[in-house]
């Protein structure tokens, strides 16, 4: 009976002292189990503002993949504009001026297009775009 009464006081005071630091059980557990080499899902703040200083303004910018790390591809003018080998997830920053908008098409010529996304970030699937329309 003490050897319980024992345990249950230690476990009461360790969730008391991270409790008092601001730590639930749910993050612990959560820290404890991830993996120490997983990336983030989405770009972190300092990241998003790196592409956006990188995306000339004025232009739509498509990135390597869902980080700002390498060379965009940027579009300028409006219109439709063919994609060639662009798959998987990409981060897209709308760095165009005045709310102008992009769609992203699943047919050659700027057809058969999505929802208008306005100017910010983004992260899409590429996969099945075949064509990105940028409008005023």
């Amino acid at each position: 009976m003490r050897k319980n009464l024992h345990r249950a006081t230690r476990t009461f005071s360790l969730r008391g002292t991270l409790v008092s630091c601001g730590v639930t059980a749910l993050a612990v557990v959560s820290c404890l189990s991830a993996p120490a080499a997983a990336a983030p899902l989405h770009p972190s703040a300092t990241e998003l503002q790196r592409a956006r200083a990188a995306c000339p303004s004025g232009h739509v910018c498509i990135y390597p993949d869902e980080t700002s790390s390498g060379d965009p591809d940027t579009y300028y003018r409006y219109g439709a504009h063919n994609l060639e080998n662009v798959f998987g997830n990409r981060l897209i920053i709308n760095n165009q001026t005045g709310g102008a908008g992009f769609r992203l098409c699943a047919a050659y010529g700027g057809q058969n297009c999505g929802n208008r996304l306005g100017p910010g970030e983004y992260i899409a699937n590429l996969s099945p775009v075949n064509s990105i329309l940028l409008e005023p």
